[in-house]
């Protein structure tokens, strides 16, 4: 089934990636202060500093994010970003298929040919990764069921971005996992958005726990046993 899967995504993931090489020499032009700007305005939650990108930081988090312990078989990825959740995915992991939806493809592009961490664009050009480029509201419901775990890192907060954070895509999202799937879903740091999306994710999920970010009130929820 992963084999199917992943060969029935290959020519979406060519037209992402052909996208992407659109804007190569737009992104090979970028400075790193109007990198810095860019990735910080289309992602926000990378905790990559105030200033300039703290690679440690990123990476951390990114493993909080991605809860790669979960990673087997296939893993659904909202908001491919930099390539960050995708990278801890592998590198602590063990998926078969990656499947990372991106809307952007400035920032895919950024992620491919101007990354200020190689190890994350290393990742996105693995084998196992598939992209796919598009309104993940609207990409989702497209995808076959069967993911074994999914990560649900869309946006720099849910506040600029409710649609991906509303009960009824949370609910087409977690239609796509098995019976025994996992999520783990960024949830910001505004109180009454972590309300929010607990509320929504206990009607989905048996056990839905917080997870800090260490140096922020960011909150990840993770989530097991599907209702």
């Amino acid at each position: 089934m992963v084999d199917n899967i992943g060969r029935g995504l290959l020519s979406e993931d060519r037209r992402a990636r052909e996208a992407a090489a659109r804007y190569r020499e737009w992104a090979e032009s970028l400075d790193e202060g109007e990198l810095f700007r860019y990735v910080r305005e289309r992602t926000g939650g990378l905790g990559h500093g105030k200033k300039w990108f703290e690679v440690g930081k990123m990476g951390l988090k990114g493993y909080v994010i991605a809860w790669p312990e979960r990673a087997r078989g296939m893993v659904l990825e909202i908001g491919t970003g930099l390539g960050r959740t995708t990278w801890a995915l592998l590198r602590w992991g063990d998926p078969k298929l990656v499947v990372s939806v991106e809307i952007d493809p400035r920032m895919l592009a950024i992620a491919l040919y101007r990354n200020p961490v190689s190890e994350f664009s290393e990742a996105l050009r693995d084998d196992r990764v598939k992209i796919l480029l598009g309104d993940a509201v609207e990409v989702v419901p497209e995808l076959p069921k069967g993911f074994d775990h999914v990560v649900h890192d869309g946006g720099p907060c849910p506040g600029r971005n409710p649609r991906l954070f509303s009960p009824e895509f949370l609910r087409t999202m977690t239609e796509k996992l098995k019976d025994d799937g996992t999520a783990s879903v960024f949830a910001g740091r505004d109180p009454r958005w972590q309300d929010r999306i607990y509320r929504a994710l206990s009607r989905l999920f048996l056990e839905v726990r917080a997870e800090s970010f260490p140096d922020t009130p960011t909150v990840v929820f993770r989530c097991k046993g599907r209702r």
